[in-house]
């Protein structure tokens, strides 16, 4: 009888080369470079006939962790196969697919019901019959396995560390250096960690620190800039900084903090302090009646046309008329009825807001008056500055001396302790606002910078921390009520004089 021949298909099967590498430059069979997984998916292709078209690559990305950036990538693959636009998905091996268990069954499973391939350059199995699907199930197995005990080593290495007050791992801190095993505060950035706490409790917004780092050109550390790599500064970056609490001399395990044996670059009451300060302002946001970009800023006025000149009343916002719309209302018009209307949408002057300070991210906004301004401004108030730092420390340090004796039941009186706690409250708000007032000036001659990383995190960043840096850049935002879109004139804190 003749032999039995294939058919040949009209065109050659198209293939998608898959390339993973788990930790760049590293050493091991787990890490061969993409440039040899590249070769071999080639040789591999060009011995079956496929037309190699398309590559996916993922470059220090795991194939075990279950929030890898490798997933969205084989969904990408495997879409792919589904919606006829590839044949055959090709790795350097099996385990490049994934070291996970159920997200190789799935991934192979989409694969072989959408009528395609995965086949590996390096280990060449019949997976059409019981035995190569059985082996290639085996190997699969086997990288999860590894998978799960190099975790499984990992995870003692980590625990026994932290144990002995040491981080999981050695890698980079803000303010230290790594010598001979242990964290060391670095001679140089360790007193801008120390000084980035001071002024926080000081007063200062994350976003004027973050103007400041990025301004003297201070960059994060390693593993805390986008991409794993050190560079400028942004809100979740320098949070993430100081909340961990590693400059105070603390470790997070698990979502806790222990005491660590690192050198930290602040004392306890500081800390106490900066923790303090964390949750007033988070407080202070949460009493806050607004939930608006713009109200309670005491920057948006209404400038509606008198007689007499512009209404000048403040704007609150709400939701108005049978739509319930987010609106900017004058004030003026609910407690006085001084004029008609006083409605603006919302989203208009917010918008209006955004492009504002867009334009000024564009432009060096360093004018020879500005900068003048900003430099008489700073002459005039850098010795109140100081002054006023210091004795906000002094009544922050006292009301953590006051919390502490409380916390150790020493023998003070309930009544004398809540009197003495409201006169340090009172007196610590009082030099708080004194102080923001005198540093309000420090940024004053450089509202691009603010401005460029408020533009930057203006998606993402969350309502308060919008507001925190509209508070350094804006001086007056004067709204002329009326639909659609009403008039919206923007002034910064630097012009108003």
């Amino acid at each position: 009888m003749p032999a039995r021949l294939r058919s040949v298909p009209d065109a050659p099967p198209r293939a998608v080369g898959l390339v993973r590498v788990s930790k760049v430059g590293d050493r091991g069979e787990d890490l061969i470079s993409p440039d040899l997984q590249r070769t071999a998916i080639e040789d591999h292709c060009a011995r079956r006939g496929y037309v190699l078209d398309r590559w996916v690559e993922g470059i220090d990305e795991s194939g075990s962790q279950r929030r890898s950036k490798w997933w969205a990538r084989l969904d990408e693959c495997v879409e792919l196969v589904e919606a006829g636009d590839a044949d055959v998905l090709v790795v350097w091996r099996f385990d490049r697919t994934s070291r996970h268990r159920l997200r190789w069954a799935v991934a192979i499973d989409r694969v072989e019901v959408a009528g395609g391939l995965l086949e590996s350059a390096t280990e060449p199995l019949d997976t059409s019959t019981a035995s190569g699907r059985l082996a290639r199930g085996m190997l699969a197995e086997m990288a999860a396995y590894r998978a799960e005990e190099i975790g499984g080593v990992w995870r003692e290495v980590h625990a026994r560390r932290t144990r002995a007050g040491l981080p999981a791992n050695g890698k980079p801190r803000f303010g230290y250096r790594y010598v001979d095993g242990i964290h060391r505060p670095d001679p140089v950035l360790g007193p801008v960690l120390a000084q980035l706490y001071r002024r926080y409790v000081a007063g200062e917004s994350i976003y004027a620190l973050i103007t400041w780092l990025n301004g003297e050109g201070i960059r994060t550390v390693p593993g805390y800039g986008r991409g794993g790599q050190g560079g400028a500064w942004g809100q979740t970056t320098l949070r993430r900084v100081l909340d961990g609490g590693f400059g105070a001399g603390w470790l997070t395990v698990r979502g806790e903090q222990v005491r660590g044996i690192h050198e930290p670059v602040i004392d306890e009451a500081t800390w106490q302090a900066y923790l303090a300060a964390r949750d007033r302002r988070r407080q202070h946001r949460r009493s806050e009646r607004a939930t608006y970009l713009l109200t309670g800023l005491g920057v948006l006025h209404c400038a509606h046309r008198l007689p007499d000149g512009p209404c000048g009343s403040g704007m609150g916002g709400g939701r108005f008329g049978g739509k319930q719309r987010a609106c900017y209302r004058c004030n003026a018009v609910t407690a006085q009825q001084r004029h008609p209307g006083g409605y603006v949408v919302m989203d208009a002057v917010d918008a209006a807001v955004r492009a504002w300070v867009e334009q000024l991210a564009a432009s060096d906004a360093r004018s020879a008056d500005a900068e003048a301004m900003a430099a008489a401004r700073a002459t005039r108030r850098k010795v109140d500055a100081e002054r006023l730092a210091r004795e906000l420390g002094d009544v922050e340090q006292a009301l953590v001396r006051l919390v502490t004796d409380r916390a150790r039941e020493r023998d003070v009186p309930a009544n004398v302790w809540e009197a003495a706690r409201l006169e340090l409250v009172t007196q610590r708000d009082q030099v708080a606002a004194r102080l923001r007032a005198a540093r309000a000036e420090s940024v004053a001659g450089e509202p691009a910078r603010v401005a460029a990383q408020l533009a930057a995190d203006w998606d993402e960043a969350p309502l308060e921390e919008l507001r925190g840096g509209l508070r350094e850049l804006l001086g007056r935002v004067d709204v002329v009520p009326g639909r659609p879109r009403g008039e919206v004139t923007i002034t910064g804190r630097w012009e108003l004089g």
